[in-house]
């Protein structure tokens, strides 16, 4: 169904990513890292239920043949798929086609995000007001934080229940539906100068909060305990890159040494509130210091599915699942799109956005092409005709 809702806003994205070296991740996960303590009261963990993710049963049929078909009607696709077009956020079903999901009359939507079992979806409109909407309640949620400055990012709790915003006064936590709002941390000072957060991903029970904190032309990136608002940093941020990292469960996380361009490792730590973590898996010896990930998605049982930029270490760029047992399974090395002449014009490896559960996947090229990927199906459709003038794709569970 189409919900209507009069809010909008313009909101701070992060782009690529860069991660911290080998040494130094061992050094933050098995050493002792500076807890920092915040100047604000804690703030109360929101109550959680976590979305039930399935486990994709990898096919045999992987790699995908890259060649991308140019679909004359809409594919049915294994998730459901949000994206941004004409300043209206759409949700193409599973099985069906496109419908408008949030319309605002009077701007336009320019970011947003919804939750893996895509019942809620928090929005930015250009004209800078910030709102959320449950398709499954109907609440509709206008945020205003004290001094109504103007937000800089925001990131919502995987089950819908609260959002973090951030703005010129530091980072907040928005209770949802009630609209509640709390301090979580004022914005650092700095060498740099101006300092300002911007919220990433919640864990699953809601405890802990990724953000990254730009300072100048860096955005290292911390982790935030929301119940007592201590921050640790995880990795330093390069050359004005945005490092990131990917909740595989409520406590346990995955990180890459990929730092500058070089490579580095897959690393899975599991969080504590202490100062030492335990690390449980890293990437295999035969790709030991080779990757540069980007675009992750963790799937159940510590598995990981991701992309790789080629820096000329071996392993080629695609997307690749990382499996429980250490193996790394490619799934498309290469990937084109037809010309008018009927050759095979290569996409140039941009965003990559995954669904929930991995079983789908939407490669933005850098060139301007879209591809759609099924895992299962080993489809690859090249949208180009049918998205066109789409944008910010994100997935929800079917």
């Amino acid at each position: 169904d189409s919900l209507t809702a009069d809010s909008l806003i313009s909101i701070f994205q992060g782009v690529s990513e860069m991660q911290l070296s080998l040494n130094r991740r061992l050094l933050y996960a098995m050493i002792a890292a500076v807890l920092l303590g915040s100047a604000c009261t804690a703030t109360p963990t929101p109550e959680v239920t976590p979305t039930e993710v399935p486990v994709l049963p990898l096919p045999e049929h992987l790699p995908l043949e890259g060649r991308a078909i140019q679909p004359a009607t809409w594919p049915d696709l294994p998730a459901d798929l949000f994206f941004l077009r004409d300043g209206q956020l759409w949700r193409w079903p599973a099985g069906g086609e496109p419908e408008v999901l949030v319309k605002v009359l009077d701007s336009e939507i320019t970011d947003y995000r919804v939750t893996p079992d895509g019942k809620t979806v928090a929005y930015l409109t250009r004209a800078g007001k910030l709102g959320t909407v449950n398709r499954k309640t109907g609440d509709q949620v206008r945020v205003t934080l004290p001094h109504r400055l103007a937000y800089v990012g925001f990131s919502l709790a995987p089950n819908g229940a609260a959002l973090s915003v951030s703005d010129a006064e530091g980072l907040w936590v928005v209770a949802l539906p009630s609209g509640e709002t709390e301090p979580l941390l004022g914005n650092p000072e700095s060498a740099s100068g101006i300092t300002m957060w911007l919220p990433q991903g919640w864990s699953a029970d809601g405890r802990w909060l990724l953000a990254n904190l730009k300072a100048g032309d860096d955005y290292p990136l911390y982790l935030i305990d929301v119940q007592s608002g201590r921050f640790r940093k995880l990795q330093e941020g390069c050359l004005g890159e945005v490092p990131q990292a990917a909740w595989s469960s409520a406590d346990r996380l995955w990180l890459s040494t990929s730092e500058c361009g070089a490579g580095g490792e897959l690393v899975l730590t599991e969080i504590a509130a202490g100062s030492d973590w335990s690390v449980l898996r890293h990437s295999p010896e035969s790709v030991a210091g080779k990757l540069t990930p980007f675009g992750w998605m963790a799937m159940p049982g510590d598995r990981l599915a991701f992309a790789n930029y080629d820096v000329g270490l071996g392993v080629a760029a695609g997307l690749y699942f990382l499996e429980a047992d250490d193996t790394l399974v490619p799934l498309l090395t290469a990937s084109c799109v037809a010309g008018d002449d009927g050759s095979c014009i290569p996409v140039e490896w941009g965003l990559v956005t995954w669904s929930p559960d991995a079983s789908a996947f939407a490669l933005t090229g850098a060139n301007g092409a879209v591809v759609l990927g099924a895992v299962q199906e080993g489809a690859l459709w090249d949208m180009r005709v049918l998205l066109e003038g789409a944008s910010h794709y994100q997935w929800g569970l079917r």
